[in-house]
């Protein structure tokens, strides 16, 4: 079994990924602003790279509170890397978002316009 963990700060999510068996599962929640997006999100990207010859089917479930415009584009990224590996198909990206934060809805929205992967908006 192959684990990614980071702890969240007052500036990043806490990231849990593991996989098991085919299936890789991507836990993110907090605010997304880090000083670095790119160099954060990397570790995510390096992730399912090294787990590419396995994955066959890719879930994230994504609980953001505030996500800065570099995490959205490098979190964009992670996405569609996993996309390249598993298949959009095999995709599914489980957007939870509090029912009044339109922000992060719309997020989610816009992901669902430019992407191909199954989005589940989840309001809570």
């Amino acid at each position: 079994m192959s684990t990614l963990e980071r702890n969240k700060t007052k500036n990043t999510p806490e990231i849990k990924a593991s996989l098991t068996g085919n299936k890789g599962v991507i836990e993110i929640v907090g605010n997304s602003f880090p000083e670095n997006a790119k160099s954060f999100y990397a570790d995510l990207v390096d992730w399912l790279k090294s787990n590419e010859e396995t994955l066959k089917e890719v879930e994230f479930n994504s609980d953001f509170h505030y996500m800065a415009s570099s995490s959205l584009i490098c979190f964009l990224d992670v996405l569609r890397t996993a996309i390249q590996i598993a298949g959009d198909e095999n995709c599914t990206l489980n957007w939870k978002y509090e029912e009044d934060d339109d922000d992060i809805l719309k997020v989610g929205q816009n992901f669902s316009k430019i992407l191909s992967l199954k989005i589940n908006l989840i309001p809570y």
